[in-house]
């Protein structure tokens, strides 16, 4: 059975027996939301109505044309006519079917498309589309032979029928094309043969058709330049190129008004199509019906029929049986096909085609059974908001589709969610996370308007969703909106009440006057990206090129792209992905709170300014007392508020004596002491009532920063304060919380927990991706501070916004809202480079304006810090000695998940060996990543491995002491490193410390043991034993000690010295240290407080270095005494394990890994320590902690091994 199949089977098992298990359980591993609390999808249960049971259920093909045509669409319920769009990219090198073929028309002139020789061309040729152009315009590089005769010429070709060509434009000139740049550049553009360096031009040509007002079926570019090695099609479309600057870089190409109407996904068509090269090997479409159910017969709607067949069933998606042999059929056909049986999967299995391959336009599965969708649940949301619920969603059919029907059907959704999670939770498409399932689910159904609908209820003063109520005496009603993408148009009752533009900005519209007595129906029409662009397609080679021109419609979801930690999405998370709701006051409201501070440094004594926006939607200026409090300190003042008008009040501290030189408990971040949170809250009211509340959390703090001179003469370095105190950064990059956004607070919470349990003090929003409250609310609970990215990437990986209007509309709000959390630290502009001059200036002013305190830098990875990688892995030794003297935004390596967690989301017959199935998640050869030099890493240590398993036993070997290194190197100067990345947000294989699943890798405990607040490393570019002291004051010196042991376990040498290191200093305790002349030996380090230890470590060294082969012959079988005790105190389970080393030999790399008695893994989980070593004699014990919300009601149990060369 496929992994996707189970994953459904498992979730549809959840579904239909969720009213039986307690409502505090959680769903399972690997399934967001995860607590039923916070789960909005609809229910499936049986329907023994005699209808369309395959209709919205899941569909996977062998193969498809392209990622348009696929299986989804084939049970969608639509049915197309005519063809449907494709497109054909021929070279002078033939039919191009590669991941490369749209990168010339994808509106993104830094993706590149090659032509190769002094006689090149370039065809597109579309089939059940046209396109349309006066006049055209090319953005291109071009390689040249500076030895041979100049002279260009670029000829437009074009035809109506895809038979005849026609010259219809062309360009030239004597001398070479565009301008000379300062590049030299390889005569093998792919950099695998080429050695030759080559002058390059590059520019931007309008070429004017002769021919106007034609539909074109075709259009091809041919180049003719005699000294021309390759072209780069850096963009080609309709338009003119306007002004053009003498020089520019490519991403900075005058490029506005992309067209996207070249690519066929911007023409829906409703068919699967199988891939034409694959249709010589027998081909199949299987439909998972949700559940065992009754089928009578089959109704297949041909587009190109086949000729031999057979219709078959399965129970398990894995053993067919056959029920009936397809007859001869022709194209555009509709066959009946009795064939009747009971089972869950049901398949089509295509032997000959009747002409180049097979479509579907739908196949429909007749009988009773199959599972169908029920409303959802409603959040309970409290503190008098009311969730809406009951939502239904359908793709919006633009007039003049070619579509049968005249609407897409309406399915359940799930709000908040994107679109696409509505399909997923109904089991329309399969679980994206799994496999390369993600290429499964058509972009061109998803690359469209979607719209939303539910009904609100009045009755008697009352609004209801059905489960709840919200009374109505208050005479203003809201409806709010937290967040959708990415530009929305609202209705209620047909009565328009605005737009919404931009994925992070709030919306709240009055609907007092447009509710009525009884239903009234609420209409979202959320519109998607402008530029969505074309799939990224992953490989073992490379992870394809980061990014595009969806940036251009920032502020949105930009990695939903694709990036090398995150695969295309369809539907590019369009939709309403955050919480709406209703709420209710008397015309004034407040939001929006900031609480600035400052301290009377040395000393803590706090001064304080609260502050909060407060908002009126009354005809009328209103006279108000505005009261607040700050945990026991209250304040308040009368305030006048105009009629509409919205403004901010602060108490000064020099006007309330009681908010000055205050001896409050601090907001410290995790390392530094405690994240004190307060309650806190403003009240407005009126002589006779309480017009409005509100009430947060908030940390008393001053966040500081300081430019100092950079110790290597690279001008200054960013240096951060926190309550006067300097703090040493250390964390991992959030690129997305995850890939469908179906994260909630008991994800935030675990997730956050866990970067305190690594002793990390920082987590970086990387470029901005991450919305949610309840992420800020889990920094602040946790004491990690955050460094808030803006939405703009890096300029090579996505265009800048074309609407700065929105953007900044986007940004001002976003700064608005999260500014009561403690835990921000900075706000950055852009990923790796520069915000455009217009938006640098105005985010300055803005966070300025509305946050004040807050450090701004432009750049992440430039002049007062360092980034930009490395993000393979490296020797240990080499990060000792490339560091920068700055705080570093990214540095990373592959991170493999335990076994436990690959087998999950791969499939069985691609675990091994590496190929596609590994860089579809991530792990490629070359790229960042750079998969082949972990692996080659691995060889050095160990050997070969010899399956997917023992890779991953052996990887968490790498990712322990490479993670390690990494971080421990970074102490030697104590500035600051943000890893890239510490979150995953999909099953990936690099970059992260725990996976998509919540199981801690071994790298997770490595960052723990490096980041520890007082720390013994070992330092194997100087050879010597350092102390780090970030943060503690230390009364009196502790004892460091240095141990030696061979592979036996014996004391080759034992030293010891006094310490005493200072607050944020590190400190060499052992210098010129004398290494074994051994292949391997072991060295342990500890620093000890009256016989307390309060830091360890543990190396594994040798003679040559990351050579340790020699383990796999004198390491034997470690045999290991464990005992364990559980107990269960209210919704927590703790445990202590007890591991003593009984054998005569070391026993390495020890891991424990917490299993219910189901024999399935516990997650998440808290462990002290794990992956440690054990000396003969030795013990350890290790303090375990989990939810009983993720038990799944079994007991708990814990499974040690250790490590060894054969596969278990």
């Amino acid at each position: 059975m496929k992994p996707y199949l189970l994953m459904i089977a498992a979730l549809g098992t959840t579904l239909a027996a969720g009213a039986s298990e307690p409502d505090y359980r959680n769903r399972g591993i690997g399934l967001y939301p995860g607590s039923p609390a916070e789960y909005t999808a609809p229910k499936l249960t049986t329907d023994q109505t005699y209808r369309d049971i395959a209709l919205h259920r899941t569909a996977t093909a062998s193969s498809s044309l392209d990622y348009n045509l696929t299986a989804q669409l084939a049970t969608d319920g639509l049915l197309s006519k005519g063809e449907p769009a494709t497109l054909t990219v021929t070279t002078n090198k033939g039919v191009d079917n590669s991941r490369d073929r749209l990168k010339g028309i994808d509106g993104n002139c830094v993706t590149p498309y090659y032509i190769y020789g002094p006689k090149g061309w370039l065809e597109y040729l579309w089939r059940g589309m046209t396109v349309h152009a006066d006049t055209v315009r090319l953005c291109f590089e071009a390689a040249y032979d500076a030895q041979l005769p100049a002279g260009w010429r670029i000829d437009v070709e074009a035809t109506t029928d895809g038979k005849r060509w026609m010259v219809v434009g062309h360009t030239a000139g004597t001398g070479l094309p565009g301008y000379q740049t300062r590049q030299t550049v390889s005569t093998d553009p792919n950099k695998q043969t080429g050695l030759t360096n080559l002058p390059l031009r590059r520019g931007i040509l309008s070429i004017p058709l002769s021919r106007k007002d034609m539909a074109w079926r075709g259009l091809r570019l041919r180049f003719t330049m005699p000294s021309a090695v390759w072209w780069k099609v850096c963009d080609f479309d309709e338009g003119s190129a306007g002004d053009v600057p003498a020089t520019f870089d490519l991403f900075k190409a005058p490029w506005k008004q992309r067209n996207m109407s070249w690519l066929p996904a911007e023409h829906f068509y409703s068919a699967w199509v199988a891939s034409q090269e694959a249709a010589g090997e027998p081909q199949w479409l299987r439909v998972d019906l949700g559940t065992r159910a009754s089928v009578d017969r089959l109704r297949i709607h041909w587009l190109y029929a086949a000729k031999a067949g057979e219709a078959q069933v399965s129970d398990d998606g894995s053993h067919w049986r056959t029920v009936a042999k397809l007859s001869p059929a022709k194209d555009g056909s509709i066959v009946e096909v009795a064939c009747q049986a009971e089972a869950r999967y049901v398949r089509l299995w295509l032997t000959q085609p009747q002409g180049r391959t097979y479509g579907i336009k739908e196949i429909e599965v007749l009988g009773r059974g199959g599972v169908v969708a029920q409303p959802a649940n409603t959040l309970d949301m409290g503190k008098g908001k009311l969730s809406l619920n009951s939502w239904q969603i359908r793709r919006s059919l633009p007039s003049g589709t070619a579509q049968l029907q005249g609407a897409s059907p309406w399915i359940e959704a799930t709000v908040p969610g994107t679109a696409l999670t509505s399909y997923i939770n109904i089991g329309a498409v399969p679980e994206t996370t799994v496999a390369n399932n993600m290429r499964q689910v058509s972009e061109s159904f998803f690359n469209a308007d979607f719209i939303y609908r539910t009904t609100i209820h009045v009755h008697k003063g009352e609004i209801s969703n059905g489960e709840g109520c919200l009374a109505s005496a208050l005479p203003h009603k809201y409806l709010c909106f937290d967040g959708i993408d990415w530009r929305t148009v609202v209705e209620l009752n047909g009565q328009r009440l605005g737009r919404i533009d931009g994925a992070f900005t709030r919306a709240r519209f009055d609907i007092s006057k447009v509710l009525k007595e009884g239903d009234n129906e609420l209409v979202v029409h959320v519109m998607k990206n402008a530029h969505p662009g074309p799939v990224k397609i992953k490989n073992q080679e490379s992870t394809d090129l980061n990014g595009g021109v969806l940036g251009a419609d920032n502020p949105t979801f930009h990695p939903t792209i694709g990036w090398d930690w995150i695969t295309s999405t369809p539907g590019r998370c369009m939709g309403i992905w955050n919480d709406v709701w209703i709420t209710a006051d008397n015309g004034v409201s407040l939001c929006d709170p900031l609480v600035t501070t400052e301290l009377d440094l040395p000393d803590t004594l706090a001064t304080v300014t609260p502050t909060v926006k407060v908002v009126s939607t009354r005809e009328a200026p209103s006279q108000l007392r505005l009261s607040g409090w700050i945990g026991p300190i209250r304040f308040s003042r009368e305030i006048t508020v105009g009629a509409g008008e919205t403004r901010e009040v602060s108490f000064s501290p020099a006007e309330y004596s009681q908010l000055a030189r205050q001896r409050l408990r601090l907001w410290w971040p995790n390392g530094y002491g405690e994240p004190w949170l307060y309650d806190a809250g403003f009240a407005l009211t009126s002589r006779t009532d309480t017009i409005a509340t509100i009430h947060y959390k908030t940390g008393i703090r001053q966040m500081g920063s300081a430019l100092v001179p950079s110790p290597d003469g690279d001008g200054e370095r960013l240096q951060l304060f926190i309550n006067g105190q300097r703090v040493d950064p250390l964390g991992g990059n959030w690129g997305f919380p995850e890939t469908n956004l179906r994260y909630r607070g008991r994800e935030y919470d675990a997730t956050v927990r866990y970067h305190r349990e690594m002793n990390m003090n920082m987590i970086r929003n990387w470029v901005g991706q991450t919305g949610d409250d309840e992420f800020y609310d889990a920094c602040d609970k946790y004491g990690i501070m955050v460094w808030q990215d803006f939405w703009l990437a890096n300029p090579w990986d996505g265009p800048d916004p074309d609407d700065e209007k929105m953007f900044m509309q986007n940004a001002r709000d976003l700064i608005s809202r999260i500014r009561r959390h403690p835990s921000i630290a900075l706000y950055c502009g852009r990923n790796e480079g520069y915000p455009p001059a217009t938006l640098q200036y105005a985010l300055k002013v803005s966070i300025a304006e509305l946050h004040p305190q807050l450090t701004y830098i432009g750049s992440s990875a430039d002049d007062v810090v360092s980034g930009h990688g490395p993000y393979g892995m490296k020797p240990t030794a080499w990060y000792f000695s490339n560091i920068s003297a700055k705080f570093h935004s990214e540095e990373g390596m592959p991170n493999i998940p335990t076994w436990e967690s690959l087998h999950r989301f791969m499939n069985p017959d691609r675990l091994w060996p590496q190929g596609d199935a590994w860089g579809e998640h991530d792990f490629c050869m070359e790229g960042a990543p750079k998969g082949k030099d972990f692996n080659a890493i691995m060889e050095r240590h160990f050997g070969e491995p010899a399956s997917a398993k023992q890779f991953t036993k052996w990887a968490q070997w790498l990712n322990y002491d490479g993670h390690r290194a990494m971080f421990e190197s970074w102490q030697t100067n104590r500035q600051g490193l943000i890893m890239w990345m510490s979150h995953p947000c999909w099953p990936s294989m690099v970059w992260q410390t725990y996976d998509y699943y919540l199981e801690p890798t071994a790298a997770y405990f490595a960052i723990k043991k490096a980041c520890e607040p007082l720390h013994i490393q070992w330092n194997p570019a100087k050879r010597e034993v350092e102390v780090v002291n970030i943060s503690r004051d230390l009364g009196k010196p502790l004892k460091a000690e240095m141990q030696l042991f061979d592979t036996e376990g014996r004391v080759i040498s034992t030293q010891e010295t006094q310490t005493q290191p200072q607050r944020d200093t590190t400190v060499a305790v052992f210098s010129d240290v004398v290494i074994p002349d051994k292949d391997v030996y072991f060295l342990r380090l500890r620093l000890i407080d009256d016989n307390t230890i309060v830091s360890d470590n543990f190396y594994v060294e040798g003679r040559e270095a990351d050579k340790l082969q020699a383990l796999t012959t004198v390491i034997a079988k470690a045999q290991l005494a464990v005992s364990q005790r559980f107990v269960h105190e209210g919704n927590q389970w703790k445990g202590t394990v007890t591991v003593k080393n009984d054998g005569n030999c070391p026993a390495l790399f020890i891991r424990l890994n917490l299993m219910g008695s189901d024999g399935e893994q516990i997650l998440p989980v808290i462990y002290s320590d794990n992956y440690f070593a054990l000396m003969p004699g030795e013990s350890k014990s290790i303090g375990i902690s989990f939810s009983d919300a993720d038990s799944r009601g079994t007991e708990p149990r814990v499974v040690v091994s250790a490590f060894e060369h054969g596969v278990e």
